[in-house]
């Protein structure tokens, strides 16, 4: 019986030192912990998870893109309109804003022309383009 007793005095001994020892490392810790720089994650932009890093003028389009079209549209798939990475601007520009250029009947279903017309000029002026074209125009991550 009495190994028994000194086994478990052994066990409970180890253990209250253990607990001690990482007490004492953890204080340790917290004590001479010194938080990083302000700006250290600022000054080194690194992508998490496939997010692309965009340039001032992409943001400012993402923004645009989507309040105004990510209901239909995706970069990258087809949703209820066609996917606009990598669009051509001249045929993007004709989307929203030319008015007097020929539709081809044939595509005004498949462009959704008039609907962008007259939904969207109102909303996008042609500096919001430009942007809108350089987000869609952005590397895919």
């Amino acid at each position: 019986m009495s190994t028994i007793m000194n086994r478990i005095r052994k066990i409970i001994t180890f253990s209250i030192v253990l607990i001690t020892a990482l007490a004492g490392i953890i204080i340790y810790q917290i004590a001479t912990y010194e938080t990083p720089a302000a700006d250290f994650y600022c000054k080194i932009p690194v992508p998490f998870c496939g997010t692309p890093i965009l340039s001032e003028n992409q943001v400012k389009g993402k923004q645009i893109f989507n309040s105004n079209c990510a209901a239909c549209h995706k970069l990258d798939a087809k949703s209820t309109g066609p996917a606009l990475r990598g669009v051509d601007s001249l045929i993007f520009t004709k989307w929203i804003i030319a008015k007097n250029h020929k539709i081809d009947t044939t595509k005004i279903k498949e462009l959704g022309i008039d609907y962008h017309r007259t939904k969207f000029t109102e909303y996008i002026k042609e500096a919001d383009l430009e942007l809108i074209i350089d987000y869609c125009s952005s590397e895919r991550h």
